[in-house]
């Protein structure tokens, strides 16, 4: 009889979020439409003004084989573009590849979520499980509209923008960072699973080497951001691990190591342009101290605070976490890394002012609001920590509350800024 409720409630719990991920991939459709069709007016009419301002257009015309002006060496995104565009028009095309990806990436966070709670909601009784469930699919859903914390009174605090600056983890301008979402949060997940097996024996565990492996490459394919940190962030945990065993995991650490072998070609192969420039260009990567950030934002500390206030007051509150829990060990780290690109790097030549190592930066954002939510919902789960869950909960609608508006904003055409 358990086992039937339990069913139900999964059930009701799929059709509940698939019918809110429906929604959200309708609206999401529009917007990225209205953006691709107001970038070909804009950039064919010498009068149009610049509405639904992103990327769209130079997508589309990397997507036709047209010169965009721009290297886009990672391919799935225009691929899948390209696919749709033998039966529907350009800006149709990138529009719903877009949508497609993004959703994707919002079904995965959803198993996801409900993979990593289901060990500490497993004992509760069937309605309360399906109330659990029913947090994972409102977070999930939440944590693709979320945005930085931004007041009136914020420019006295430092920021420049409501945006560019501070950042978000949803820069909906940017089609290849959702597109290579879904699969960043696969191969996220499938890592931290790694993290808590590889040491051991991993014979009946191939397949989670396997899935990390492909979809570390195809997001790598997508759009390399994330690849940077989680690789950066991985070289880390597995010489702290090794060093910590008295250099007994060779083995682990190399197996482990050559999952990111097909990814590490692959990057050589995009970053070619930035480290072999065209002749007459200046090119490579440079070091600074938070250079080309400071170009958008007065005050990069007060930036930070307003991008991810929820997650550093769950660290406040869970502090003791960074000791027991190494999911959020890691995602704290992984958000680190990605801060670090963003403040010490710089691409040099014309490429510098675009502040492509803020992307690391974002995906730094997203998955400590990823790994955040898991830690606020298994709060939920004990009744001693429901003061901090509530607490929590506020800091995490204070950023859902700016990013609603934040996305009707640039749903009526405004600009991301």
């Amino acid at each position: 009889m358990a086992d039937k409720k339990k069913d139900t409630n999964k059930i009701l719990d799929y059709c509940i979020f698939a019918f809110i991920a429906l929604g959200v991939a309708v609206v999401t459709f529009v917007l990225f439409h209205n953006q691709a069709v107001s970038g070909v007016i804009y950039h064919e009419s010498d009068f149009a003004i610049d509405r639904f301002h992103s990327d769209m257009f130079a997508y589309m015309q990397e997507m036709q084989g047209l010169d965009s002006g721009y290297s886009f060496p990672y391919p799935v995104f225009f691929k899948l573009s390209a696919l749709f565009n033998l039966f529907l028009s350009p800006e149709v095309s990138v529009a719903l590849a877009t949508c497609v990806l993004n959703t994707l990436g919002l079904v995965f966070t959803k198993l996801s979520f409900n993979y990593f709670i289901k060990d500490k909601t497993a004992e509760e009784a069937s309605k309360k499980q399906l109330i659990f469930r029913f947090l994972t699919t409102v977070f999930s859903v939440s944590l693709f509209f979320v945005s930085m914390i931004y007041l009136p009174f914020n420019y006295y605090l430092g920021t420049k923008f409501h945006y560019v600056g501070v950042f978000s983890p949803n820069p909906f301008q940017n089609a290849t960072y959702m597109a290579a979402r879904p699969f960043a949060v696969i191969s996220f997940t499938y890592f931290l699973k790694l993290l808590n097996e590889y040491e051991n024996d991993y014979k009946g565990k191939v397949w989670d080497y396997v899935i990390f492996s492909i979809t570390f490459l195809i997001s790598t394919m997508t759009k390399p951001s994330f690849t940077l940190v989680l690789g950066a962030s991985a070289l880390v945990v597995i010489i702290f691990r090794f060093v910590k065993s008295g250099f007994k995991t060779v083995k682990q650490s190399l197996l482990l190591g050559v999952l990111f072998f097909p990814t590490i070609l692959d990057l050589l192969y995009q970053f070619r342009g930035v480290f072999m420039p065209s002749e007459g260009e200046v090119g490579g990567v440079g070091f600074c101290l938070g250079k080309v950030w400071l170009l958008y934002t007065n005050n990069i500390v007060t930036s930070i605070v307003f991008a991810i206030a929820f997650p550093l007051l769950v660290l406040v509150l869970n502090i003791k976490r960074i000791k027991t829990d190494y999911k959020f060990r890691f995602a704290w780290l992984f958000y680190f890394i990605g801060f670090c690109m963003a403040f010490f790097f710089l691409e040099k030549g014309r490429r510098e002012v675009d502040f492509n190592f803020s992307w690391s930066y974002m995906y730094g954002i997203f998955f400590i609001f990823f790994e955040s939510i898991i830690v606020t919902i298994e709060d939920w789960s004990d009744k001693k920590r429901r003061p901090f869950a509530i607490a929590e909960t506020l800091a995490f609608s204070a950023h859902l509350i700016c990013g609603l508006k934040y996305f009707l904003n640039i749903f009526a055409g405004n600009s991301y800024y």
